[in-house]
């Protein structure tokens, strides 16, 4: 296979999928470790891709090292998060032990959850208030309050956590890319993140569709470690993972 079109069938794998690694190419290209090394390396100073260590990004790819406060967040994609929310709460069930991450989309379960007979478990001070206003039976994790994100992360925190066995969790993410997995820009959160999806049987990721290939610094999970509802495919390869439910308007609708 020659060059150019090695470089065109690593640009389609990078338009459907958003990154792939250096292995991966090997085997379906047929090619050397070397010869993939220095098409990537030529493609990457012609702008075509972005190399990261052990293969690529596509260029549409961002990595994302700022964190949006509370506020920012809320007024962004909101009937997007209240169509993930409303999804998101029905799948609580009775006497479910239940894990609801920091995060607007996440909070945005809240006003449709219904079922009483659960407990949940948050490590949000707002979250926990609403659920306590709303009459569940809510406990709060104790620890550090980061003051941007307004949740309880720290060492207390993370200890804490290892004594429940979740039978659900909701987490909320600032990036997932089916190569780096769920991130976070703040390391304290990705603990506290991972931990609890660790602690779960049934974990669910829930982010609107821009989400999908940003990149933050800390992986707290990867690609298939949980299930993500969100409202939109972002491309072709996305809408054929198992993993991924796509929550259309008619499927939220009274």
């Amino acid at each position: 296979m020659f060059a150019e079109q090695r470089h065109q069938h690593i640009l389609q794998i990078l338009d459907s999928r958003g990154s792939v690694t250096l292995t991966e190419l090997v085997r379906l290209l047929n090619a050397s470790e070397s010869t993939i090394r220095r098409d990537l390396q030529e493609m990457d100073k012609k702008g075509l891709l972005v190399r990261v260590f052990g293969g690529a990004m596509s260029v549409n790819n961002k990595t994302d090292l700022r964190e949006e406060g509370v506020s920012e967040k809320q007024t962004v994609n909101i009937e997007e998060k209240q169509r993930i929310g409303k999804y998101a709460a029905a799948l609580i069930k009775p006497d479910d032990f239940v894990y609801i991450d920091a995060g607007t989309t996440t909070g945005a379960m809240i006003p449709y959850i219904t079922e009483y007979d659960a407990v949940y478990v948050t490590n949000a001070v707002a979250h926990g208030l609403e659920l306590a206003r709303r009459g569940f039976r809510v406990n709060l994790i104790g620890g550090e309050i980061r003051g941007v994100t307004e949740a309880i992360v720290g060492n207390a925190a993370c200890e804490e956590m290892c004594a429940f066995n979740f039978t659900k969790c909701f987490m909320g993410t600032n990036g997932v890319n089916s190569e780096n997995g769920f991130t976070t820009p703040d390391i304290n959160e990705a603990l506290i993140k991972g931990r609890a999806i660790a602690q779960s049987r049934e974990r669910y990721v829930l982010c609107t569709a821009e989400k999908f290939h940003i990149i933050s610094p800390v992986r707290f999970a990867a690609f298939t470690d949980a299930v993500i509802i969100t409202d939109q495919y972002p491309n072709d390869w996305y809408a054929r993972q198992e993993n991924i439910i796509c929550v259309q308007p008619e499927e939220t609708a009274s």
